[in-house]
C-alpha cells in the first residue's frame, strides 16, 4: 500500500491477497442524479523516484479546490483505492491515486508522493486551481506510512489521515517529530495484516495531536476501497456498514483540516 498488512504478506506467495491486482469485488461510489460531475483523468510522471502512473479525479471547475493524494497499500495499486478518488472528488477535493513506483520502499514512495504534489501544483488539469494552502495526504496501510513519511518533509501538507496505517521499522514513529500536519488516524482491530495494530505506537507518538478514531470490529481490508476476496481472506470479512464508518471518518477529517486554513 504499498501497504497491506506487510508482516501478513512477507511470507505468502506471490500471488495472494497483497500481491494480486485482480478486479476488486465492492464497487466505488455508484452515480445518482445527485452525484457532482467528476471527470478521470490518467497522468504519467517521470519523476526523481521513478516512473508514477496515477489516476486523477476532478471535480466540477470553477473554483479554486483542495488537493489530497490517496496512496494505497503493499502490492496493491491505484485501483484499489478508486472508491476513495471519486467520493473525495464528490466532496470538492481534485484527488490524485497514483501508483507509488516502490515495492517497499516506503521513504522512496513517501519522496513520489511529494514530488507529484508539486507536479500537480504547477500543472493542474484544465479549468482547474489548486489551492496551494489546503493539501492532504490519505493513506491506507503502508501506504498510510509513504504519506506520513511524505507529510514529514512537505510543509505544505495541512491534513494526513492514516487509514489503518502500518509501520515498518519504527520509520513512522521516527517522523511524528516533523510532520506539521493535522493528524488523523482511522484504524481496525489489531491483526497481522496491520503490524497487529501497530498505529498505536504512530498514535503515541503524536500525542494530543492526533485524532484517533477506531472502527469496532473492522478488519484491515475495511479501509480499502474496493478491496477483493483474497484480501478478505487473509485480513478479515468485510461489512459496508464497517466501510462506511471508514468512509465518514476519513471525510470528516480532512474537512475540519481544511475548514482552518
Amino acid at each position: 500500500m504499498r501497504g497491506l498488512g506487510i508482516a501478513a504478506f512477507a511470507c505468502l506467495v506471490p500471488w495472494t491477497a497483497c500481491g494480486t491486482r485482480s478486479p476488486a469485488t465492492r464497487p466505488p461510489v455508484v452515480a445518482s442524479a445527485s452525484t457532482p460531475q467528476i471527470r478521470v483523468e490518467r497522468r504519467e510522471r517521470r519523476g526523481p523516484e521513478g516512473r508514477v502512473v496515477m489516476d486523477l479525479y476532478v471535480p466540477s471547475a470553477g473554483r479554486r479546490v483542495p488537493l489530497v493524494v490517496v496512496a494505497h497499500g503493499f502490492s496493491r495499486s491505484r485501483s484499489n483505492m478508486a472508491g476513495w478518488g471519486r467520493h473525495l472528488a464528490g466532496e470538492g477535493y481534485l484527488v490524485a491515486v497514483p501508483d507509488l513506483p516502490a515495492w517497499s520502499d516506503h521513504a522512496r514512495n513517501g519522496r513520489a508522493i511529494n514530488d507529484v504534489v508539486a507536479w500537480l501544483v504547477g500543472n493542474p488539469p484544465a479549468a482547474v486551481e489548486i489551492d496551494a494552502t489546503r493539501i492532504g495526504l490519505v493513506g491506507f496501510s503502508a501506504g498510510g506510512l509513504a504519506t506520513l513519511l511524505a507529510a514529514a518533509d512537505n510543509p505544505r501538507v495541512v491534513a494526513w489521515v492514516g487509514l489503518d496505517p502500518v509501520d515498518r521499522g519504527g520509520a513512522g514513529v521516527a517522523a511524528v517529530g516533523r510532520v506539521g500536519a493535522r493528524p488523523f488516524i482511522v484504524t481496525a482491530e489489531p491483526s497481522s495484516c496491520n503490524g497487529r495494530g501497530n498505529a498505536a505506537a504512530i498514535a503515541g507518538a503524536f500525542g494530543d495531536r492526533v485524532t484517533l478514531t477506531h472502527v469496532p470490529g473492522a478488519s484491515h481490508a475495511d479501509a480499502e476501497w474496493p478491496t477483493d476476496w483474497k484480501a478478505r481472506l487473509f485480513c478479515g470479512g468485510t461489512s459496508d456498514a464497517r466501510h462506511d464508518l471508514f468512509v465518514k471518518y476519513a471525510t470528516e477529517s480532512l474537512k475540519r483540516a481544511f475548514s482552518s486554513q
